[in-house]
């Protein structure tokens, strides 16, 4: 039998190519046979994937898959490969087939397929990645495991998935942050954008906890990564203090020329209003600062 492999092409790919010619005389627990050769398998005969990329399963969005379902019944077959006579493990769609048990379906249809360890994880993740159903830490466990299990480029991820070289090496640079940060985009407090960003600071937890208690968009969080340093003392950061008009820049040089310690003006335009930073390196240069400022007329 012709197996014509569809690595890279996407998860449609792997469904219109040959599936595994199966005769359900000689199986106990196909109970019938539908269209295109997929099969209506008892629920409980099928088991999740180990390797699965994705760990975490919304609870409510199940339950509205389930409801769905329901209604319109599975409109896509699972990907399985057979196990042994009574059982299938899921490589594709176990999403669909939590959210089955949960409408009280006793069988679903699935495509049953002959694949390699490679090509399991291959289909899992592109699954996940073309519904956009991965978290960012999940996507990137994904594409390492493909990188160093499987010994794949980079640039083969990215044809794989469809996305570009930087963004796959991007996303597995992810997993190197802090636990901490890690943590943030775990349960949302941080992007995947943000998270990118992030990776091209010295201090990434510091720079983490800033964009959470500031809101800071992808854009700025970019911005900041890029001045690469932050007095980590200054606890009142006006988002808009990197993105300054030339004449407070100019004040801020000239103050500094002035007075010989460096000098920073945080304005807040719609206030009117702001404040002034003198930054100093010991207590000699605190001394010669508060003279400065005593003996100013």
């Amino acid at each position: 039998m012709n197996k014509k492999r569809a690595l890279g092409r996407g998860l449609s790919s792997f469904l219109s190519d040959n599936i595994e010619d199966i005769n359900p005389n000689e199986n106990q627990i196909e109970t019938n046979v539908r269209k295109s050769g997929e099969l209506l398998v008892p629920i409980e005969k099928l088991r999740p994937n180990p390797n699965q990329p994705r760990k975490n399963f919304n609870p409510d969005e199940l339950r509205k898959l389930s409801e769905t379902i329901k209604d319109k019944g599975i409109l896509q077959p699972l990907i399985v490969v057979k196990q042994s006579k009574s059982e299938y493990m899921i490589v594709a769609g176990e999403r669909r087939w939590r959210a089955a048990q949960m409408a009280g379906l006793h069988e679903v249809p699935v495509i049953v397929k002959e694949l390699t360890p490679k090509e399991i994880v291959e289909i899992a993740i592109i699954e996940n990645v073309q519904r956009t159903e991965l978290s960012p830490l999940e996507e990137a466990e994904g594409y390492l495991k493909l990188a160093e299990e499987f010994r794949y480029k980079h640039d083969q991820i990215a044809k794989i998935v469809g996305k570009s070289r930087p963004y796959i090496s991007n996303a597995i640079r992810i997993l190197s942050l802090p636990q901490e940060v890690m943590g943030y985009v775990k349960n949302g407090e941080l992007s995947a954008g943000h998270a990118r960003a992030i990776l091209n600071f010295q201090d990434p937890l510091f720079l983490a906890r800033l964009v959470i208690k500031k809101g800071l968009s992808v854009r700025q969080t970019e911005l900041f990564a890029k001045r690469q340093k932050i007095n980590t003392d200054e606890k009142e950061i006006k988002v808009g203090s990197f993105s300054k008009d030339p004449d407070t820049v100019d004040l801020e040089r000239s103050l500094t020329a002035q007075i010989s310690f460096p000098t920073r003006i945080s304005h807040d335009k719609k206030k009117n209003s702001g404040k002034v930073y003198i930054s100093y390196k010991n207590l000699e240069e605190l001394d010669a600062i508060c003279d400065i400022l005593r003996t100013k007329k």
